[in-house]
């Protein structure tokens, strides 16, 4: 199964993990696997060592991979979302975090080791406002002498989502997009099975372990309300990685920045920086 939940996108250069997690179809085991499985279930149908331990709630007396489909679908049926991320792609380390809705809208930053940290604003996926960094606008956008960063320092770069410049901004908040391809991934390698109860940020959740080929990976699915997944985490070849996810369904709060920090995309290419 495509169980890796990292997938690399363009962002202005720099390469950011998005929420395209992986999933799996109705007959598949494994975190935002199928219903049932023979991987997963023991010869009286009960789930092996499919068990658990402690109060699962409304998730009572399901299997591991029931309980990985019932948070495939409650995560595909979202509307909006908040994804916390850190891991690690050609070898660098990168972070997200980025509350994101299925008009395109989205808010917050992404940063790599050795290219910088970028703060985006995009809404409903036509406008763009991105803050990047003095490292980010010497190695991703070409401001290479020292004085010129210094009076770009604090500017918020402006354009539409079809400026060059800007279109990697399109990718890393398409929400819709990525549900979708979680939605529709009907991969199947691995075996999931059923750990302990425990709570992530106040909220009660149940472990769902997964071997996968690509590496060792667990899943935190809420037991309380909506078996939303909290937290994915695991490691491949390229290292460790963590991905939370919050706000479920809660709006994106789009807020212009002030007129006097913005840089037009246009000014930026042609030169015309005033101070």
């Amino acid at each position: 199964m495509r169980r890796r939940v990292r997938s690399a996108v363009a962002v202005a250069g720099l390469t950011a993990l998005t929420v395209a997690c992986g999933g799996g179809g109705e007959d598949g085991p494994g975190p935002f696997g199928g219903a049932s499985g023979p991987s997963a279930q023991g010869s009286d149908g009960t789930g092996g060592d499919d068990t658990g331990s402690g109060d699962l709630g409304a998730l009572e007396g399901l299997t591991a991979p029931e309980i990985s489909e019932r948070a495939r679908q409650a995560l595909v049926s979202v509307e909006s979302l908040r994804v916390n991320a850190q891991g690690t792609s050609d070898s660098q380390a990168m972070t997200m975090d980025l509350h994101l809705d299925r008009a395109g809208s989205c808010v917050g930053s992404v940063s790599s080791a050795g290219t910088g940290s970028v703060e985006i604003t995009v809404r409903a996926g036509e406008e763009v406002w991105m803050k990047p960094d003095a490292e980010f606008w010497q190695t991703n956008l070409g401001a290479a002498d020292p004085q010129l960063v210094a009076l770009l320092d604090g500017r918020y770069l402006h354009g539409s989502t079809s400026d060059p410049e800007m279109a990697g901004m399109v990718g890393v908040c398409a929400l819709e997009d990525m549900l979708a391809e979680t939605a529709q991934d009907t991969d199947t390698d691995g075996d999931v099975t059923l750990g302990e109860t425990t709570e992530h940020d106040g909220v009660p959740a149940v472990t769902l372990h997964l071997d996968d080929p690509d590496g060792p990976q667990t899943m935190l699915v809420a037991t309380e309300g909506e078996p939303y997944p909290l937290l994915l985490s695991g490691e491949d070849e390229e290292g460790p990685m963590e991905m939370a996810l919050s706000a479920f369904d809660e709006p994106v709060v789009v807020e212009e920045p002030p007129a006097a920090h913005i840089l037009e995309v246009a000014d930026f290419r042609s030169g015309d920086i005033q101070a």
